[in-house]
């Protein structure tokens, strides 16, 4: 984390019923910060633990996992991060 050369782009959802992702996305971008990398941190704090992106439609519902968050929320953090999402895999340069 701390050596990757790599563009890092942190989505985390804050009513993600599987993990405390908040709180992990806050975690490794203060990791990558203290070692001089830089980072972008998207958040939503009523999406879930998967944010949609625009043309997926809701996650199907699980019998066997909890995800929080709502279809609307989770559409709306997916819309937020496309860009940025596009733009770290066309890599350095691409804006």
């Amino acid at each position: 984390m701390e050596r990757s050369a790599a563009d890092l782009l942190i989505v985390a959802g804050g009513d993600d019923a599987m993990w405390p992702s908040l709180r992990c996305a806050d975690d490794l971008a203060a990791r990558r910060r203290a070692a001089g990398r830089p980072v972008r941190v998207l958040t939503r704090t009523d999406a879930g633990h998967r944010p949609r992106f625009p043309g997926e439609g809701p996650a199907p519902v699980s019998e066997q996992f909890l995800y929080g968050g709502s279809p609307a929320a989770d559409a709306a953090l997916g819309a937020a991060s496309r860009p940025y999402v596009l733009d770290v895999l066309r890599g350095p340069g691409s804006i």
